[in-house]
């Protein structure tokens, strides 16, 4: 395939939603993904890979994570708009799960114990989104460390896409979602110049933290903006050359928080304000070339990259209180708390086809180097009558990190059989970066070395049927917060805590099994498939010893944790106009102690009815959960065991339409949980007692609405 402008307008103009077969009868679009850098069918896929493309958010409004894979079996993204949001993937959520964006691996996250709720995995925006491809699974065969429970794969659209055969191409939309009141404006501009294409992007928004039902929790005051600049020129029919920029950046104003923890004694808040942002700069550059007639490859693609995260936090707390003689006591406390993720990077990738006697092969194989640099600090200041004091803080050791990794994968098909092998190699070295010491705690490199195999088997017993089974590796090397950490929880009545490092801390590796059954005649589809992971030398928080009243706690590899579960996905196109679909799902799993784990997912899915005529198209979705009662044990303030929040079954309804006034112009809008019915999902609640799920419930009836015109 050429590489040269001309050739992929064509490709585009041939795609389409529907197709139509000799016997007249409307079929589903094919849709292909590349989960495993080959491309393929997603119906012959020897795996679960759920596929949303940047269309259906635009027609949705949904501008946010939480919004965009919230319909998706075994997979569901905790927090909202103005909260860390985090994706949980088969039962792993915080930073065990791999974010790769246009081939750039996103910033991690952080918070207790991998729950991520300080800061989320939500620094970016999807105003630019292709497509959205989720593997459920391991991944790191491809991917390498990280990407232990599964990899969400953002492609975003390239000038062509818009350009097709055109040499300008410039559209305006405005997206309205009153989940968060959030209004987005949002313009593409492309153009091609001979053999340069080129896209320049915009968005601005604000809005306010997502509601719950009753509008009664803390509200935040969004602004945000991003841009991204895409240029590809090509040279001849065989090279591209491309260089992009993008720079995201989200504040956030807050004038109501908790009043915090006070080694003074009591004092009552009367003012609060936090200032808070999030900013995300990203540059690369990469060419992909497809020689008439090379030995090694068919398509190669490299990328050079860097990438910079930074989320600072500033808090102004003003406290007052009477003293014994009756006068008015103030005090002012200050704090600032900042989180850096920077990487700079190198990937290369090259596929080759090629058949031998019946047997067709496909071969993928690349490498990538990564060096990351992590810091997180935070300064405390205290102004009180009469004196001041303060004090800054480390709890995380800066740390960098260097990784390497080269891979291979080979898919072979015979007859009706598919057999993919894959394997890859990664080494990491995690080392202090400065000072070796902390808190009287020496620092030391931490190495770990992987060998990630994958294996899947296919065979189509009928045309249109398929049955597989398919093992993959997973591995996460032993990261910076939970070796270096020193984090003083002293002040905290009843319960005070100390967590300390642990330089000896082994990569966390699992092991992903998943055997399924694949229907899908155009007209028709049935996706069934059941799952099995264990995962070993989990890392997790335990408790060491004590000193004096206070807790010593440090993350230690633990014995297996294991999650399993079944998940389906149907559809039908009965004709033109009607589709109805269906998605269900369902995950389970316990420690080594055989308590249940804190991120499953009860017995959930949805129901479909879609209808599009000309320039109409509707649909009608039945969101479900069953009640949620395997719930993990849970601490309260006074080291108390208590159960977890367990949640009631609850269903709504959601109704979307879009309409196409002319060529330029497209309408959409939704109105979300239709009936206004008040519930709480598990994800939202999972791990905390029952006492704190007081502001936790789904929001009620709102409505999006989407505006878009193209020049």
């Amino acid at each position: 395939m050429k590489l040269t402008p001309v050739s992929a307008a064509v490709l585009s103009v041939l795609a389409a939603n529907f197709v139509h077969a000799e016997n007249d009868h409307a079929v589903m679009e094919e849709v292909v993904v590349t989960a495993n850098q080959i491309e393929q069918p997603l119906s012959e896929v020897a795996g679960s890979v759920s596929v949303i493309s940047g269309k259906e958010l635009e027609k949705k409004g949904q501008t946010e994570l939480y919004d965009a894979l919230r319909n998706e079996p075994g997979v569901s993204v905790t927090g909202g708009a103005g909260r860390p949001q985090n994706i949980a993937i088969r039962g792993m959520t915080g930073n065990r799960i791999m974010i790769v964006r246009d081939g750039v691996q996103s910033a991690d996250g952080f918070g207790a114990n991998d729950i991520n709720d300080k800061v989320g995995r939500n620094s970016f925006d999807l105003v630019n989104v292709k497509s959205i491809e989720v593997v459920k699974g391991a991944s790191s065969s491809i991917h390498g460390s990280g990407a232990l429970g599964g990899t969400v794969v953002i492609e975003s659209m390239q000038p062509s896409d818009y350009l097709k055969n055109d040499d300008f191409y410039a559209d305006v939309a405005t997206t309205y979602s009153g989940i968060s009141d959030k209004t987005q404006l949002t313009s593409n501009l492309a153009f091609r110049s001979g053999n340069t294409d080129s896209l320049l992007t915009v968005a601005y928004w604000q809005g306010k933290e997502t509601r719950n039902f009753n509008q009664d929790n803390y509200q935040r005051e969004l602004e945000g903006a991003s841009a991204s600049y895409q240029l590809n020129h090509f040279v001849g029919d065989a090279l591209m050359l491309s260089i992009a920029a993008d720079a995201y950046r989200e504040g956030q104003i807050r004038r109501e928080g908790s009043p915090g923890i006070h080694a003074d004694g009591k004092w009552d808040q009367n003012q609060y304000y936090e200032d808070s942002h999030v900013t995300d700069l990203g540059v690369s550059a990469g060419l992909e070339y497809q020689p008439l007639d090379a030995f090694w490859f068919d398509e190669a693609k490299a990328k050079l990259y860097w990438r910079d995260m930074a989320d600072v936090e500033d808090i102004n707390r003003l406290y007052g209180r009477l003293d014994q003689n009756g006068i008015t006591e103030q005090k002012r406390s200050l704090e600032n708390n900042e989180f850096l993720d920077q990487l700079v990077g190198f990937r290369a990738d090259m596929t080759k086809a090629f058949a031998t006697d019946q047997t067709e092969h496909q071969l993928a194989y690349g490498l990538k180097v990564n060096s990351n640099r992590y810091s997180r600090t935070s300064e405390r200041q205290s102004l009180v009558s009469g004196g001041s004091s303060a004090f800054s803080k480390q709890p995380f050791t800066p740390a960098k990190a260097l990784s390497v990794g080269i891979y291979g994968l080979e898919m072979m098909q015979y007859g009706r059989w598919t057999t993919t092998l894959g394997l890859r190699f990664d080494a990491h070295r995690l080392a202090p970066d400065g000072d070796g010491h902390s808190n009287g705690f020496a620092k030391k490199n931490i190495d770990s070395q992987e060998w990630s195999p994958s294996f899947s088997i296919a065979r189509k017993v009928a045309d249109a049927h398929q049955l597989y089974f398919s093992y993959n590796h997973g591995y996460r090397a032993p990261t910076y917060d939970k070796a270096y950490g020193y984090v003083s929880h002293e002040d905290i009545p009843f319960t005070p805590f100390i967590i300390i490092p642990n330089m000896d801390l082994k990569a966390e590796t699992s092991d992903s099994f998943e055997v399924g059954h694949k229907f899908d005649n155009g007209t028709s589809r049935l996706y069934v498939a059941l799952f099995y992971q264990q995962f070993d030398d989990f890392i997790d928080v335990k408790e060491v010893g004590m000193v004096g009243p206070v807790t010593l706690k440090q993350y230690q590899n633990l014995n297996g944790v294991e999650t399993y579960g079944a998940e389906l996905s149907a559809a039908h196109q009965f004709n033109e106009q009607w589709l109805l679909a269906t998605k269900a799902g369902y995950v389970d799993g316990k420690n080594d102690q055989g308590e249940y784990i804190r991120t499953l997912t009860p017995v959930e899915g949805n129901v479909e009815l879609s209808y599009a005529k000309q320039n109409w198209s509707a649909s009608l979705l039945w969101n479900w959960a069953a009640s949620m009662d395997r719930v993990p044990v849970c601490v309260n303030e006074f080291n108390q065991e208590v159960s977890c929040a367990k949640t009631e079954s609850w269903h709504s309804f959601d109704l979307f339409a879009s309409y196409q006034w002319n060529k330029d112009l497209t309408l959409s809008a939704s109105i979300v949980n239709l009936l206004d019915n008040e519930y709480i999902r598990y994800q939202d609640v999972a791990g905390i007692s029952q006492a704190h799920t007081t502001y936790s419930t789904e929001p009620g009836r709102y409505f999006t609405a989407n505006v878009k015109y193209q020049f």
